[in-house]
């Protein structure tokens, strides 16, 4: 039965990594490594709500343009494993997998093996509805997309346009450089980088770097089109003690 136990956290595990290939380009690469069903699947719900919910997908053919058809032939319905069926069994699975603890065998005198086997078939059950689905992996969307403005990436940015928002916060996949997309009451998106300020250190100079909090590292250079003058960013050092007061003047010994 353990054995049963182990083969249905990785079939678990299984499901969800391949719903998570659905999404691949909309996950982090740090995020995307990651192995927890229960960490991937609520990914999965913050990019997209209904990512751990089943549908039906269905065509035909419009009489006039933009009115849904009035004949449909449906493809199927695919069942997902759930976040919440995540939460309920993955869990509860692993803790037949150790040893258990000396309290436990006190108070239980070890696991509830029949217990045991009725979580396993509910499992099977939902797990036989997912790989049994005719379709698989649905994933529909709007999408809006550009090329990374970073010079030193131009990777393409893509994401998906939630419902009931005009303004989202957007980070190349690649690079990490930020930019808020904005969309329009037409459907229309806009992307504006989002830049760090940085004066220029030359004499009198009142010119502005503008400069994405990717390129603000040491050894970066700038260059300067109305001084001239040519810098690097560095790092600087400063004293995290309190400054002494201009007023204190040290009192010599034996002033009356």
């Amino acid at each position: 039965m353990k054995f049963a136990a182990l083969e249905l956290r990785m079939a678990i595990e299984a499901v969800t990594y391949e719903r998570a290939q659905a999404y691949r380009e909309e996950i982090p690469q740090a995020e995307y490594r990651t192995w927890q069903p229960k960490k991937v699947m609520q990914l999965l719900v913050d990019i997209e709500p209904n990512a751990d919910k089943g549908s039906s997908i269905a065509f035909g053919l419009e009489e006039v343009p933009g009115v849904a058809a009035k004949e449909m032939t449906s493809l199927g319905a695919e069942k997902v494993f759930s976040l919440r069926a995540i939460r309920v069994h993955y869990d509860a699975l692993g803790n037949y997998l150790h040893m258990p603890t000396v309290r436990q065998l006190e108070e239980s005198g070890g696991p509830d093996l029949a217990k045991l086997r009725k979580r396993c078939l509910t499992i099977i059950d939902l797990l036989d509805g997912v790989l049994s689905s005719p379709v698989f992996n649905i994933n529909f969307g709007t999408f809006s997309s550009i090329a990374c403005m970073n010079p030193d990436c131009g990777k393409s940015v893509r994401r998906r346009l939630p419902a009931g928002h005009d303004a989202l916060a957007v980070n190349c996949l690649e690079c990490g450089m930020g930019y808020k997309m904005t969309v329009a009451a037409d459907g229309q998106c806009a992307w504006r980088p989002i830049l760090e300020e940085v004066p220029c250190p030359g004499p009198s100079c009142e010119v502005v770097f503008k400069v994405s909090p990717g390129e603000l590292k040491p050894g970066r250079r700038l260059a300067c089109h109305k001084c001239d003058g040519r810098f690097v960013i560095g790092l600087a050092l400063f004293s995290d003690e309190p400054l002494a007061s201009a007023d204190s003047k040290p009192q010599a010994e034996g002033a009356q």
